[in-house]
């Protein structure tokens, strides 16, 4: 197996020589409905970018445990690759989402949940992210997701007599 087909990161670098990733990725997180209901923040640690849901008793789903709805975990790992990739387009082009599959690995408590991506394979249209869940430690995921993106010929507003 050559370099070229493994990760192009292990988790997404804190800044990159474009400036500083985490105020790109909150621009972009802010500019998605779903992510402001859910109030979703970026924070930086030493080494990656990662994707903060602050807890909020209006995301429980099974009032029994407590435990955050799947849905919303679905959401954060949906919105997660889509960030991540569309802030590695360097065109600013939006993805839209060919493939989503999410393993939940446990009860997401309630408590606030963190989400860091990978990017797997990067191409002209298709992005592959791998996202992981957890909520106290990295090394104890919620959950795992893959998702497949889709990235437009032309970036958004242009036309293709434009290019």
């Amino acid at each position: 197996m050559s370099e070229a087909a493994g990760p192009v990161s292990s988790r997404m670098p804190a800044q990159d020589v474009h400036g500083d990733t985490r105020a790109t990725w909150q621009s972009l997180l802010e500019r998605i409905p779903y992510a402001r209901h859910l109030g979703l923040e970026v924070q930086r640690n030493d080494t990656a970018i990662e994707v903060h849901l602050p807890y909020r008793d209006a995301l429980i789903g099974n009032i029994m445990l407590p435990a955050l709805h799947g849905g919303v975990i679905g959401g954060l790992i949906e919105i997660t690759a889509r960030v991540a990739a569309q802030s590695r387009d360097a065109q600013a082009r939006s993805p839209r989402i060919l493939d989503c599959n999410v393993d939940y690995l446990r009860s997401a408590r309630a408590r606030s949940t963190y989400a860091a991506a990978e990017i797997v394979r990067q191409g002209r249209r298709t992005t592959l992210v791998h996202v992981t869940c957890w909520q106290h430690r990295a090394q104890s995921p919620v959950a795992h997701g893959r998702v497949q993106l889709l990235f437009d010929a032309a970036p958004s507003g242009m036309s293709k007599d434009e290019q």
